[in-house]
């Protein structure tokens, strides 16, 4: 019944018409609707209502009696009745209705009645949802505190996002202008794949939130439940639109309010302001590097590598996360410094360095280990988000065009991974150890090559 944006829709309040649809005043559904309300018929299924307007012919009807209430909260109920008995809406009221109106029906009283109701019922869950954002974004500015790079205040807001509303996922695209494909800066959530890009000639609705500067609404196409969605809000900074978060909902969740996307975009705008500190040219990973670089690769050294670790390490101890470490060992590079060179060698140690760099989330962190090795740590990723992200990575290594090498000296690549939090991590040079430990069980192997510290 409820026409327009579907951006407006999400946010608007939901009203359900029940009972005798012939007692419905004339004009009902206009008024409703032009009051700002989204208004449907009972159909026993969707998303819960934020009111039931019942309309009766008497007093007596059955159904003047709301149901049992299942489980969860139970939205506002008003009464119309179509006969002009003063004492209808005290019978009503008896029975359980929030409010109750007798014919005539003045339907302007009527909408500024529902929207009372509305909020007297649904006050202490605002006042609760204001108490864990409130809390949430005292959490992010405390944790944007204790981090300086840019990056890591965009990798806590997403974090922050999905756990404050409940989330299946969040994302932080950037977006530029006449380009087709998107960089994925940070994301969290229970389908994210480790990708960095996106393709977005697939995602037109984030081109409409760019160019409109409003949220835009979309079903969520591989989900399992039809009523999903990824909501597309826009950050607008001082230059533009720098970016968008990509915000996807749970199976039972179909909407979030409209007090949940104002915080959202207040966040979002407050994290833009950090953004626009990266230079738009900077490949993932290369923004949160600490001097010294290794100045062959030009990725961090063995002493920024510990240094980064460390940080992590207390970081993920403080606020209860997940990091991986991942040793990457470029395994026939002897075998191209005895039978080429070591220039040819140096060439693929500086190819793998800026690859690994390019292929890397921003907020991610890769160094030179060894004299054939790459360490690389992965914020907020579990043993199977750094799995995922090093196949990747691996895939594009192994299409690499490497110069100085014929395809039969092509290098192979070996890996170890730990993750914390491990029961034997008390600190974080125990890391180290066990990603070696996994190193040597992949190269053991044959076929993937990859060990994880169990």
């Amino acid at each position: 019944m409820s026409n327009g944006n579907p951006a407006e829709a999400l946010t608007r309040l939901r009203v359900v018409l029940v009972g005798d649809a012939a007692a419905r005043p004339e004009g009902l559904e206009r008024a409703l609707t032009r009051a700002g309300f989204q208004v449907a018929e009972a159909s026993g299924s969707g998303e819960p209502p934020d009111a039931v307007l019942v309309t009766l012919f008497r007093a007596d009807d059955e159904r003047l009696r709301p149901p049992p209430p299942a489980d969860g909260e139970t939205p506002a109920r008003l009464v119309l009745f179509a006969a002009a008995d003063p004492d209808a809406p005290a019978a009503a009221l008896d029975a359980g209705a929030d409010d109750a109106l007798a014919a005539p029906v003045h339907l302007p009283e009527l909408c500024a009645r529902l929207h009372l109701r509305i909020r007297e019922r649904q006050a202490p869950r605002l006042t609760l949802k204001e108490r864990e954002v409130r809390a949430a974004l005292q959490e992010l500015v405390s944790e944007a505190r204790s981090v300086l790079r840019p990056h890591e205040v965009i990798l806590a807001l997403v974090r922050r996002l999905a756990r404050a509303f409940d989330l299946a996922d969040c994302s932080f695209v950037i977006t530029a202008p006449g380009r087709d494909e998107g960089r994925i800066i940070a994301d969290v959530g229970e389908r994210r794949e480790g990708h960095d890009r996106l393709d977005l000639t697939s995602y037109p609705e984030i081109a409409d939130a760019v160019r409109t500067r409003r949220p835009v609404v979309m079903p969520d196409e591989q989900a399992a439940d039809a009523d999903q969605s990824i909501i597309v809000l826009p950050v607008p900074a001082e230059h533009g639109v720098p970016g968008v978060l990509l915000l996807r909902t749970r199976q039972a969740q179909h909407r979030l309010s409209g007090p949940q996307l104002e915080f959202a975009g207040v966040l979002a705008r407050a994290a833009a302001e950090a953004l626009e500190t990266i230079p738009a040219d900077t490949p993932n990973g290369e923004a949160g590097q600490l001097l010294p670089l290794d100045g062959l690769t030009g990725c961090g050294s063995v002493a920024a590598l510990d240094s980064r670790l460390h940080e992590e390490f207390e970081r993920a101890r403080r606020y209860a996360l997940s990091f991986s470490l991942v040793l990457l060992d470029i395994d026939a590079l002897g075998a191209i410094n005895d039978e080429l060179g070591s220039v040819a060698g140096n060439r693929v140690l500086q190819e793998v360095g800026t690859r690994l760099r390019r292929e890397l989330r921003l907020p991610d962190f890769v160094s030179r280990y060894g004299d054939d090795e790459f360490a690389i740590v992965l914020p907020e990723t579990g043993s199977t988000g750094a799995r995922r992200s090093v196949a990747r990575v691996r895939e594009r290594l192994a299409a690499m065009p490497f110069e100085f090498t014929a395809p039969a000296e092509r290098p192979g690549f070996s890996i170890g991974i730990v993750t914390y939090p491990h029961p034997a991590v008390t600190q974080a040079d125990d890391m180290f150890a066990l990603v070696e430990a996994a190193l040597m069980r992949g190269k053991a192997q044959v076929g993937e090559r990859v060990g994880v510290a169990e």
